[in-house]
């Protein structure tokens, strides 16, 4: 399974650790690094910033960037509603212009996800997943799961979204990729990953957010695998770049070893077959 490292700048130098990358096209106007990289169209904020869908302007940008693949300029759907058809369109214009661009799947309502899958798989064997990470997925997490699977058993090759924790990639077991930029997100905050357990403050300031204090075993079990995995780096975890790259060695480098409830109910719906699958999405959009 590749993992994608979201890059948002220049100051956490992960193209270093010569991992695939991921960039928003909002924010990047050339690549800086050989690594393999794929390209978010910023679909979702372009939603949220209340910007002119401009499937012009963003075939120019992608064109610039000049990357391995991009996904497509995408407008999401609540779950168990009907597809944007506006995706499709997008879709094709890429396409048509001979870009290797990723259609984005969403929770749909099963029809619109048969819909999308037989119109997106005319010209692709790979799709993206997407609407797995909060609110969706603390709103209905086997709902998640559950479209997962059923997309994962109609397509060849599948990348999850936002799924690149090893909690999540533990999860979505059988996909082909997955991307995070997390690591950063938690650097900035004061937290730092300790393998097998999860995120840890190693600040000095009151937190509000919900993070256990780190222990010094803690401390010590994690100096001891970044030593073991031979981590490149002087290890300083009072920068929060410095706790950012760490972070980053961390999702890389370690596998989620628990069996959550998550995980175990994962492999049930991997071993059910794909109607009884449709039928389950079927009652839990019946319910929502």
């Amino acid at each position: 399974m590749e993992v994608f490292l979201g890059v948002q700048d220049l100051k956490v130098p992960v193209w270093e650790l010569n991992t695939p990358l991921m960039i928003n096209q909002l924010s990047w106007s050339s690549i800086h690094w050989k690594n393999k990289t794929w390209v978010d169209s910023g679909g979702y904020q372009i939603m949220k910033r209340g910007i002119p869908l401009n499937v012009e302007q963003i075939e120019k940008k992608y064109k610039v960037l000049n990357a391995n693949s991009y996904i497509n300029l995408d407008i999401p759907s609540m779950p168990c509603q009907s597809v944007d058809e506006r995706n499709f369109k997008h879709f094709e214009y890429f396409h048509e212009k001979e870009m290797n661009v990723i259609p984005v799947i969403h929770a749909y309502n099963t029809d619109d996800i048969d819909k999308a899958l037989d119109f997106y798989t005319q010209y692709t064997d790979t799709v993206a997943f997407g609407g797995i990470v909060p609110p969706t997925l603390k709103g209905g997490r086997k709902f998640v799961f559950y479209t997962y699977h059923y997309i994962r058993k109609s397509t060849k090759r599948i990348h999850v979204l936002g799924a690149g924790s090893p909690f999540m990639r533990k999860i979505f077991f059988n996909a082909n990729s997955v991307d995070t930029a997390t690591y950063r997100i938690k650097g900035a905050m004061g937290l730092v990953l300790i393998p097998g357990k999860g995120e840890r403050y190693v600040g000095n300031r009151k937190i509000t957010w919900n993070a256990s204090k780190v222990t010094k075993e803690e401390l010590s079990s994690l100096f001891s695998f970044l030593e073991i995995t031979h981590y490149p780096y002087e290890i300083n975890i009072d920068n929060w770049a410095s706790r950012s790259l760490i972070n980053a060695w961390v999702v890389i480098k370690s596998e989620y070893e628990g069996e959550s409830w998550e995980v175990k109910l994962s492999r049930e719906i991997d071993r059910m077959n794909k109607d009884d699958i449709r039928e389950s999405i079927v009652k839990m959009c019946r319910e929502l």
